[in-house]
């Protein structure tokens, strides 16, 4: 259950963060902001993977 629960919060962060990256793609927001917004998606990314493998939350 703590693992359904900790992504469907990681869903609604990801959501949010995919509106504003569009926005600053469109150029109603700074550049600079969907650039940090794609280092932490990738980061977030590694990190499940690599949660993933070890399996710590199962």
């Amino acid at each position: 259950m703590r693992r359904r629960t900790l992504y469907r919060g990681l869903l609604v962060l990801v959501v949010f963060l995919i509106f504003l990256y569009t926005l600053g793609v469109a150029g109603f927001i700074p550049f600079k902001v969907s650039y940090y917004i794609t280092l932490f998606l990738i980061l977030l990314f590694v990190l499940l993977r690599w949660e993933g493998r070890r399996g710590v939350l199962r």
